[in-house]
């Protein structure tokens, strides 16, 4: 197979060496490179596909007349016939004909996930010893197990950029692979590879993954990303987390933000960054990183599952949350927070006016297992179990511990043989 141009594609033959393959941008096509695809059917054929089956294709050639009729329909029904296809068989369609090339290169592809990362040193099975590199990864499934996936590891090799692959062959050992392109830069081909794959689905990719520390933001064709739910990036400057979360939409899904090689206890992300819609308005954020979120802002978060490293967090602002959620005013469907860091935490100011229960031996033993289970999964501190004021079966768990106070939903409502009591587990 062969690495992508804008060329018509034209097929070449494999050559079957136990070495890693050498190939240049001269043998470049669009369509079926790498071999990435060969053999990935054969990962995990167990996970159902979301394509079309037997009736639907039988449904769809009496709609269309059969496919002996191809070639007379118009562009917009041959396209809608294309995103049905795997992409290893728009592969094939596409050097059928000019026309089907077209047709394949202007169907957008549905892709689920895109990884850039810069900060993964080893890679024994290609070099030994660890070596700069940018590894991109493309995911077309929403199931990662599904092995609808593939990734590439950009680095340089003097003046030219190698990129390595793995080539999985059914029932045999995974192959190296690997080709050159002649006079560039690594870093700004990788970046370029994954972008030309954003670009394939219209930009319409579901969840993101960025972690390098110079992403070439100026050299970018990203101009938004309107279909992103869940995005990371690992920055070490407060302007890449801003641009980055300017490309997506204010609704997010889960939003991480982590510091690379910057000291966690310095690296700051600001107030008015945090004031964000993508933040705000987030139900999961983890951030591994200082925030500088006011007790304001974290009374108006929406998020049902948060972490980050506390910086102007006040004990009246925690007692504030949980006396929102006691009262039945907290974020619906709260789950967990977890509020770092290694100020001194005044432990009455906290509980003020709140109803609560010490972990003591006779709580443990109504709780049957649950302290022993959130003790390994959790940590331990001062641990109490703060009552609901709506419904007294419901209660949440304040821990709090010389480096986090945590707060999690624990206590549930739990009806049986007519009886009601509490249930208690981590979320």
């Amino acid at each position: 197979m062969s690495p992508p141009s804008e060329e018509v594609p034209k097929e070449e033959e494999e050559e079957e060496e136990e070495k890693p393959q050498e190939e240049t941008n001269e043998l470049a096509s669009e369509f079926n490179f790498f071999g990435l695809f060969d053999g990935m059917e054969h990962e995990n054929k167990k996970v159902p596909s979301g394509l079309a089956n037997k009736s639907d294709i039988i449904s769809l050639m009496k709609f269309i007349g059969g496919f002996e009729k191809w070639n007379e329909l118009n562009d917009d029904c041959r396209m809608a016939v294309v995103k049905f296809l795997e992409y290893k068989d728009r592969c094939k369609l596409g050097i059928c004909s000019k026309r089907d090339y077209e047709t394949v290169k202007s169907t957008p592809l549905d892709v689920y996930k895109i990884s850039i990362y810069d900060n993964e040193k080893y890679h024994y099975s290609f070099r030994d010893g660890d070596f700069d590199n940018v590894v991109v990864e493309v995911q077309l499934h929403h199931d990662y197990n599904s092995g609808k996936r593939f990734q590439l590891i950009f680095s340089q090799l003097g003046e030219d950029t190698q990129i390595q692959w793995y080539q999985y062959v059914p029932k045999q050992r995974p192959k190296n692979r690997s080709m050159i392109l002649k006079s560039c830069n690594y870093y700004e081909e990788a970046v370029k590879f994954a972008e030309k794959w954003m670009k394939k689905c219209n930009f319409e990719l579901k969840d993101i993954k960025i972690e390098m520390k110079n992403y070439p933001m100026d050299k970018s064709q990203i101009k938004s990303l309107p279909k992103c739910k869940c995005i990371r990036i690992g920055s070490d400057d407060v302007e890449t987390f801003r641009w980055w979360l300017q490309k997506v939409p204010h609704q997010m899904k889960d939003v991480e933000l982590i510091s690379l090689d910057a000291d966690r206890e310095v690296f700051t992300i600001p107030s008015d960054l945090l004031n964000a819609p993508q933040i705000m308005q987030t139900p999961e954020f983890y951030f591994w990183c200082r925030a500088e979120f006011s007790d304001e802002q974290l009374l108006n978060l929406k998020a049902t599952n948060l972490s980050f490293d506390c910086v102007n967090i006040t004990d009246q602002g925690i007692n504030e949350y949980i006396r929102r959620w006691v009262n039945g005013k907290g974020v619906p469907k709260f789950k967990r927070a977890l509020l770092w860091g290694n100020k001194a935490r005044d432990y009455a100011e906290m509980t003020r006016g709140l109803e609560y229960r010490q972990w003591d031996a006779e709580f443990e033993e109504e709780a049957a297992g649950f302290c022993g289970d959130f003790e390994r999964v959790c940590g331990r501190g001062n641990c109490v179990q703060i009552y609901s004021k709506i419904d007294p079966y419901e209660s949440l768990t304040l821990n709090v511990s010389s480096d986090c106070v945590s707060i999690y939903w624990t206590g549930h409502k739990y009806e049986y043989n007519g009886k009601t009591y509490s249930d208690y587990s981590i979320p």
